[in-house]
């Protein structure tokens, strides 16, 4: 059976868009068009890896309306996945945007997810690991899952000699990390709620992502948003700046540098190439609202601009 890049999303989201000339209280207004897509850090880095032909494999929860378009969005993309039914209805989120431009966003509540469901999908995860060497956790947790779930992934991962890449949030990024991920990304304000401390200088930021480092995980990626990215590594740290490019408006991170590191090594990359992957796929998917407008050569174009330089301990 082939390999596969297996994704966890564990809240995914059903996006609806709802686009009006002009919006006025209190009167009805006729949207102009109405576009739904599926939304969440895991089905966005599923998304991208399957645009960029590559093998994925998704499991999470779903449920509901919201669930059976997620569903279906996944067997039209030819997206191989195995989700556990739950009761609640899975997320959804509307933007409203006026004349083009976004106004407002109203995210409903998640799901809360029940024990039968919990076990059945940590019975899952354990019969569908073998068949993947590179395995992604990323964003938030519905009700009634645990903190330690991520611990509790990683940890199996770990025992079969699977790579996980964990890109979390507050406690479950916290006990993550303690399981030893293959590699994690966090941005200034994880690594300010990890160390408790207000991190002003870059060096401070290093520093902290170096403890984390030291606990034993191979690649530690910080993002900086418009500032670029710190690659920690063993050996060395890297600093990825575009000098070039006006990014101050890139917005904030939903999948896109965990989607080039999974990318390339499952191509098996070299280091130098895997950064200026993420660090271009993080600057065009960040400016790209419709992800399927990407492709390979997009990201190309920003490859070759992005100046690395060394980090010595």
């Amino acid at each position: 059976m082939k390999k596969m890049i297996l994704t966890i999303v564990l809240d995914p989201i059903l996006e609806k868009e709802y686009y009006v000339d002009r919006l006025y209280p209190k009167i009805e207004t006729l949207a102009t068009k109405i576009s739904y897509d599926l939304g969440g850090k895991g089905n966005v880095l599923t998304k991208i890896l399957n645009n960029l032909n590559l093998d994925v494999f998704s499991i999470g929860f779903l449920g509901g309306l919201n669930g059976v378009y997620i569903f279906d969005q996944l067997k039209i993309r030819g997206i191989y996945n195995d989700f556990i039914s739950i009761k609640d209805d899975s997320r959804g989120a509307m933007y409203l945007f006026e004349d083009g431009q976004l106004i407002s966003t109203i995210i409903e509540p998640g799901p809360r997810i029940i024990r039968d469901e919990l076990v059945s999908f940590y019975e899952l995860y354990g019969r569908v690991i073998e068949r993947h060497e590179i395995i992604c956790g990323l964003g938030s947790l519905p009700m009634g899952v645990p903190k330690e779930i991520y611990y509790e992934l990683i940890d199996l991962a770990n025992r079969k000699d699977k790579k996980f890449i964990l890109d979390a949030e507050g406690l479950e990024l916290t006990y993550g990390i303690e399981a030893l991920p293959f590699m994690v990304k966090l941005n200034k304000n994880d690594l300010e709620e990890i160390s408790k401390l207000k991190l002003n200088f870059e060096n401070e930021i290093i520093k902290i992502g170096y403890s984390i480092l030291e606990k034993g995980i191979e690649i530690v990626v910080i993002d900086l948003n418009e500032d670029g990215t710190i690659v920690l590594t063993k050996d060395r740290g890297y600093r990825l700046e575009l000098f070039e490019m006006d990014i101050r408006d890139i917005g904030e991170d939903k999948g896109y540098i965990v989607s080039g590191y999974a990318f390339g090594i499952e191509r098996q990359y070299d280091l130098e190439t895997t950064m200026r992957l993420s660090q271009a796929m993080r600057i065009v998917y960040g400016f790209e609202r419709n992800l399927d407008k990407v492709d390979m050569s997009d990201i190309k174009k920003i490859m070759g601009e992005i100046e690395i330089s060394p980090i010595y301990y």
